[in-house]
């Protein structure tokens, strides 16, 4: 039965985005790491090993339902450039289960602002991050390029479990 979950987006803390993966929030004094004219926080999060690749994303406003989702096989960082994003996600499942469909019922929405960023954990089901005004926002994000999981050559964009939707709330 197909069904739609409504989703508040929620400021973005480093508890509430821990089942699904990692939030990296502006540094709070004092570094660990300093010299006369710096401050440096380092490590703030940890990428899965291997031969990472940044993207671009201009992400649009839109008022349609979210019916789908992917997911990577390792880590995914993101980080909102010119306005705070919307990034849709849902508990990671078992990569090993080509066949497993996202659970609408599991989504979460966070709002993460310029300075904060995300590093989702490997298997994190998601959808492209969204604007949270009415103007388009550009964002980077940093992965593993990787093949397709088997039998999802054609898209890895996947229907939630019984085609249910997520739409977003303001």
């Amino acid at each position: 039965m197909n069904r739609e979950y409504i989703v508040a987006p929620e400021p973005l803390t480093i508890a509430s985005f821990a089942p699904y993966g990692q939030a990296i929030l502006p540094a709070q004094p004092p570094a660990p790491k300093r010299g006369d004219d710096w401050d440096c926080w380092f490590p703030v999060g940890t990428l899965s090993p291997g031969t990472q690749a940044a993207g671009i994303v201009t992400t649009r406003p839109t008022k349609a339902p979210i019916t789908t989702m992917e997911r990577e096989p390792k880590t995914e960082f993101l980080l909102p450039i010119t306005g705070p994003l919307i990034q849709a996600v849902a508990i990671p499942g078992d990569l090993t289960d080509h066949f497993e469909q996202p659970d609408a019922t599991t989504v979460k929405a966070f709002i993460i602002q310029p300075g904060q960023a995300i590093i989702m954990a490997p298997g994190t089901w998601h959808w492209a991050a969204l604007p949270v005004g009415d103007e388009e926002v550009l964002y980077y994000f940093v992965g593993e390029a990787h093949d397709p999981e088997p039998g999802r050559e054609a898209s890895p964009w996947i229907p939630f479990v019984d085609d249910n939707m997520v739409r977003l709330s303001a």
